[in-house]
């Protein structure tokens, strides 16, 4: 990792005490439970600030540094528990890691542009909104971008034609389809009309 690199870091506090009561009074003071696990260490119970995370989660940051009683370790968002309204974070998973390594995670899949496929009347189909990239933890990006211009009714874009940062791998199958359109199934044609008794006597 180059020395202007810098992680984002925010502070994070010790938990002595666990359970469902302890967690609602750390939300009710402005904070968010957190484990942090991996590297073969004993995992580490900590909260974090709400409004630290919600930065980070804004910025789209998933390696950062945590300072817990002033020892700082590297870490990566590994999973996030939201309430059922999907507006407060409940709890936080974070693993320990060095961020010139290499992790695998997964990458949203962000179409761009127009398919004139679509345009024409053919059906968008995305088998794959995400896929596993294989890169350096703090080189994660924030999504794959595929440009879905050319793609007529009939064609198809597959993991074997993604390009990714350079230094990095897919883990997924080079023959999946990412995305494809599909013909018209032809729902929207109108009906043929019934045949009335009139008519089949003639």
């Amino acid at each position: 990792m180059s020395d202007d690199f810098v992680l984002p870091r925010i502070s994070a506090f010790k938990r002595d005490k666990l359970g469902s009561i302890e967690s609602r009074r750390i939300r009710r003071a402005g904070r968010v439970p957190a484990v942090v696990y991996g590297h073969e260490q004993e995992p580490a119970h900590v909260s974090v600030e709400d409004l630290d995370l919600r930065n980070l989660i804004k910025n789209r940051e998933r390696v950062f540094e945590i300072d817990v009683d002033g020892q700082v370790e590297e870490t990566m968002l590994r999973d996030l528990q939201w309430d059922t309204f999907g507006t407060q974070v409940l709890h936080v998973d974070l693993i320990r890691i060095n961020a010139s390594e290499r992790v695998t995670v997964e990458v949203t899949v962000r179409l761009r542009g127009t398919s004139p496929g679509v345009v024409s009347g053919g059906i968008l189909d995305q088998p794959l909104h995400a896929l596993e990239l294989d890169c350096l933890a703090h080189s994660i990006p924030d999504d794959i971008p595929v440009r879905i211009n050319a793609l007529e009714i009939g064609d198809a874009i597959h993991v074997s034609e993604i390009e990714v940062p350079r230094g990095s791998k897919l883990h997924n199958a080079g023959e999946q389809v990412v995305v494809q359109v599909l013909a018209p199934t032809g729902d929207d044609e109108e009906p043929a009309e019934e045949e009335t008794p009139e008519a089949a006597a003639e």
